[in-house]
């Protein structure tokens, strides 16, 4: 996570920057809810700031404080600790809007626990809105643009099994203007919903 008051920067000529930094915990708290509602044995947050760890500490999930402003590193460390209790990984972004604890569930249940990887695309931009990394996987964070194009060359490359799935609720995510119009109409009121408006 980025510090909430310097997120979705890509909105700032349609939402202000109190309304950005709504949006940003709003969408976290959404993407914590359906993760501690799933099948995951543990939930963890990296980065953000003290306002992320006071949420995580509320909605009762593991906060890692780390900014270093690399996201693949900042994946990485947080990868690490999980791998430290034996767990996979599974990654996603805090902007995804309409992620489910059954998308998440499924996306457990595609890599049979666990045991090889799965990736899931952004429908809009060809970045990653998922990513299964099992223990002791050799296939690492490349998030960024492309990034999705760049998990499936780099495990390819190196004989690391995995599948592209599709779950519903993990391909939007929110960056742009348009991805903000088509939450609107995918759920009326999403911006009063999410404490804009």
């Amino acid at each position: 996570m980025k510090l909430p008051s310097e997120g979705k920067s890509r909105l700032v000529d349609v939402l202000a920057g109190p309304s950005r930094e709504r949006l940003t915990i709003s969408l976290l708290r959404r993407v914590v809810k359906a993760s501690t509602d799933s099948s995951a044995d543990s939930v963890y947050v990296v980065g953000g700031g003290s306002q992320v760890a006071q949420i995580c500490q509320q909605m009762g999930v593991n906060w890692i404080d780390s900014n270093s402003g690399n996201l693949n590193l900042d994946v990485s460390i947080g990868m690490t600790e999980i791998s430290q209790i034996g767990n996979g990984t599974v990654y996603l972004p805090g902007d995804l809007p309409f992620v489910t604890p059954g998308d998440i569930d499924a996306v457990i249940k595609y890599s049979e626990n666990g045991h090889f990887a799965i990736l899931v695309s952004s429908e809009s931009d060809g970045g990653t809105n998922c990513a299964l990394f099992p223990y002791q996987t050799d296939l690492i964070p490349l998030l960024g643009p492309d990034s999705y194009r760049k998990h499936c060359e780099y495990a390819k490359n190196r004989g690391i099994l995995f599948e592209t799935v599709r779950p519903t609720g993990l391909l939007i995510d929110l960056d742009t203007p348009e991805d903000l119009q088509k939450c609107e109409e995918i759920e009326k009121g999403f911006l009063k919903n999410v404490g804009i408006i």
